[in-house]
């Protein structure tokens, strides 16, 4: 009978701390430096996020936080690699909405799923994407880009680094009754270069400092932007569903941990994203590299996520794309 009761308290004892079982994660995390992968170059926007985020979580949590840039197949290695490092908060990913959606079509992995497959943390920034021009273009609108394309007997061949603005500009393409070609580059600093150096003489992309910097150099002229309302990422410019009704591409940049991330880490990282980004100054320096802050929880990643997949699938229906 005495057995039978120390099993009973052994019983209940094990019930009582099961509760407390889930917080040793956070309230060991993080055990040590945290990565931070990002799927584009150096000096693009999503890097420029990453690295301001990664400055911010150090100071937070008391630990390094180092970017890595681990570009190719379209944004897909660098999500894949997050994807398969171990669940325990200290491997992450920066990128694009997009670029998580597109993953599964890019690398051919139909068992990826872009809403499921990895743990939402965060979503981090909102931006347009931006259609620009070289100056040589005679063109300082969409109407008048759409005149100067249509007299390009070979089309008009167009920087685009990256899944989404391969889609975006597809999609624009079919909308406007265009004859755009996508020319992939390994990044949007080779892409901008291209451009700059009148090889090609468009490019779409998020708006960064540099490119910001070269349309106010007057060697850039903007087009319009893909936002449904005007965007103070582009002061100025205007948006493209002005000339092509329905056209709205929108960029989020967010932040996810692999699959299986304990739920307590998971919050206590997007606790911290929030903390940080709400800091006296955040939002101007965000606005400073064209990104404006659109700080929002896990459920927000998912819903977006959700919204992104189902319309790429509608788009893909119709519009072919190869991605490299």
């Amino acid at each position: 009978m005495q057995g039978f009761r120390r099993s009973l308290l052994l019983a209940a004892s094990l019930l009582a701390l099961a509760p407390l079982a889930p917080l040793a994660h956070a309230q060991g995390f993080p055990t040590k430096p945290i990565k931070i992968v990002s799927t584009y170059t150096p000096g693009g926007t999503a890097d420029v996020i990453a690295r301001t985020l990664a400055t911010s979580m150090s100071e937070l949590l008391g630990q390094p936080v180092v970017v890595e840039n681990k570009t190719g197949a379209s944004g897909s290695i660098g999500t894949m690699a997050v994807k398969q490092a171990p669940p325990d908060g200290h491997t992450l990913l920066v990128t694009t909405i997009g670029t998580v959606v597109l993953a599964p079509m890019v690398t051919k992995d139909a068992s990826f799923d872009p809403v499921k497959g990895l743990t939402p943390i965060a979503n981090l920034a909102m931006t347009p994407g931006v259609l620009v021009v070289h100056q040589s273009v005679p063109a300082n609108d969409f109407p008048g880009f759409v005149t100067w394309a249509k007299q390009q007997a070979k089309g008009v061949d167009i920087a685009v680094a990256g899944p989404t603005p391969e889609v975006a500009m597809a999609l624009l393409a079919q909308q406007a009754k265009l004859n755009l070609v996508n020319v992939p580059f390994r990044g949007s600093g080779p892409a901008l270069q291209s451009v700059l150096a009148g090889d090609t003489k468009v490019i779409f992309q998020t708006p960064s400092v540099q490119m910001m910097e070269f349309i106010k150099q007057g060697k850039l002229k903007v087009i319009g932007v893909s936002s449904a309302q005007p965007s103070p990422a582009v002061p100025g410019a205007v948006p493209l569903n002005k000339f092509v009704p329905g056209y709205v591409q929108d960029i989020n940049f967010a932040l996810w941990a692999p699959p299986g991330t304990p739920a307590d880490v998971a919050a206590k990282l997007t606790e911290t994203v929030r903390k940080g980004l709400s800091a006296p100054g955040m939002a101007e320096k965000f606005v400073a590299f064209s990104a404006p802050l659109a700080v929002a929880g896990p459920d927000e990643v998912t819903r977006i996520t959700t919204r992104e997949s189902n319309n790429i699938k509608k788009i893909m229906e119709t519009v072919p794309i190869k991605f490299e």
